[in-house]
């Protein structure tokens, strides 16, 4: 049975343990989480690219507003929709490309589904935002944008806004066409991520406790046997002694005694006596100290 000082030795070293344990694990499950969060990012801009660098075979965004496209059921709208617009110099949608039929619609857009206003707010959001996600009609989305003329041979866009051919030719901005996609599902799986990244760490933390709990007791166990060991032979070897001692002090009150007068014996005795008393005195402590280390019921 383990002592009280022996049990909390073994719990401050399981406590230290699993601390430096779950510190380690929570920084694995950061690093894994940031990389499969940025992943699933790349994965959105991809797709975004991929879709913006197609050709582009809009629709009058009058069809649009009249809902006369093929587009999925308005009002719902999934993860990885993707949009296509052509705006002109003004700020007004031209044409639009809508997601294509079949897509798993999950995201609902306020109103009755996208119209041309819609479309020209994701634009101007877009211009406001930068290549940064923004959020519109309950939606979180990721946009870019490239003059409508094109160029065989690459886009450059100067920090004053004059866009150019990638051979040095000028280009016209005042048409532009916008790809957004629907990034919502981004958010809740970056949630995800880190709601299982911290359920694992408590998860593997507490059963690296519980682990080296045992594994503390094992080898604590050699140590704990020791003691109850010496224990056990204190406690004996103090039981043993008290005889003596008794019969030694009851020696020592019969020559007193029967030395009576005789002053010669009486210096004797009473160093017996005090030796006699100091061995009791000593016996008396080890007993004391090996009753406070005995572990108590229940322990």
């Amino acid at each position: 049975m383990e002592s009280a000082e022996l049990k909390r030795f073994r719990l401050r070293i399981v406590c230290i343990a699993c601390a430096a344990l779950a510190v380690c694990v929570a920084a694995c499950m950061a690093a894994l989480g940031y990389v499969a969060i940025e992943f699933d990012m790349d994965g959105y801009r991809t797709r975004l690219e991929s879709a913006s660098n197609a050709p582009f075979e809009g629709v009058s965004v009058d069809a649009l507003d009249a809902g006369e496209t093929d587009g999925p059921a308005y009002a719902t709208y999934p993860s990885q929709t993707v949009w296509r617009v052509s705006v002109d110099a003004a700020g007004r949608a031209l044409e639009a490309v809508p997601p294509q039929v079949g897509d798993q619609s999950t995201w609902t857009l306020d109103g009755d589904g996208f119209t041309s206003e819609d479309l020209e707010a994701l634009a101007a959001q877009r211009d406001e935002r930068g290549e940064a996600p923004f959020e519109y009609g309950g939606c979180t989305w990721l946009g870019m944008w490239q003059p409508a003329d094109g160029s065989s041979g690459g886009v450059v866009v100067s920090a004053d806004g004059t866009v150019r051919d990638a051979g040095g030719g000028a280009l016209s901005d005042a048409e532009r066409v916008y790809t957004f996609i629907d990034m919502s599902y981004h958010a809740d799986y970056a949630r995800r991520i880190a709601t299982r990244g911290v359920a694992a760490t408590v998860l593997l933390s507490a059963l690296a406790a519980a682990v080296l709990w045992v594994a503390a007791g094992r080898l604590l166990r050699p140590v704990s046997e020791a003691a109850e060991r010496e224990r056990a032979f204190v406690l004996a070897a103090s039981h043993e002694l008290k005889t003596p001692l008794m019969a030694l002090m009851a020696n020592c009150d019969v020559l007193d005694a029967e030395a009576g007068a005789d002053g010669r014996l009486a210096p004797w005795i009473a160093n017996i006596r005090a030796a006699a008393d100091e061995m009791a005195s000593k016996v008396a402590g080890l007993l004391g100290a090996v009753r406070e280390g005995a572990p108590r019921d229940g322990e």
